[in-house]
């Protein structure tokens, strides 16, 4: 029998191991997505996962409303990859240079191929694309998040995108 989100959350602030396992298998592949598109393997997408789950279940008491338990716990997920990207950026962010501009053009994949695309790209092109493409956020924003400024920001989404179509071009060329 299926849980509520109500019922979910309530187990959940009560500590209760069915509630917990609840909330795990019905978010879990979400908060994987999440992971994998900020990161380039699997063994850190785990470890970010898991890393989320245990401050959701940390934080689970301060979530108001329980119908809005999937956009928070994608919220947190999104903030431990984050988290884990500022922790690990001392050396990415030094690869940076100039940028060409470039326009956007729709590319005709499916979000498969996009994310593995993503895995080709560096640990801050990655997260460039990711705060601007996916999470839509306006380049100040993202350069906020990401410590650096907007022109650094711009670049690593360029080449992030320069990288990715020539990995499904490449990948899908007959």
């Amino acid at each position: 029998m299926s849980m509520t989100y109500a019922q979910i959350v309530e187990g959940c602030r009560h500590r209760k191991p069915t509630a917990q396992r609840a909330l795990y298998d019905e978010l879990s592949p979400m908060a994987m997505g999440v992971c994998r598109r900020y990161t380039s393997n699997r063994d850190d997408a785990n470890d970010m996962l898991q890393d989320g789950f245990v401050r959701v279940f940390e934080k689970i008491g301060t979530l108001r409303d329980p119908q809005k338990l999937r956009s928070w716990v994608y919220n947190i997920m999104v903030n431990v990859c984050i988290q884990h990207f500022r922790r690990s950026r001392n050396t990415v962010l030094q690869e940076m240079d100039t940028f060409v501009d470039e326009e956007d053009e729709e590319l005709p994949y499916t979000m498969e191929d996009i994310v593995e695309a993503m895995q080709t790209v560096t640990a801050a092109q990655r997260m460039a694309f990711n705060l601007c493409c996916v999470e839509e956020l306006p380049m100040d924003k993202a350069a906020g998040i990401m410590r650096c400024s907007e022109v650094n920001v711009r670049a690593l989404l360029c080449k992030a995108r320069k990288r990715m179509r020539a990995y499904l071009t490449n990948k899908y060329k007959d």
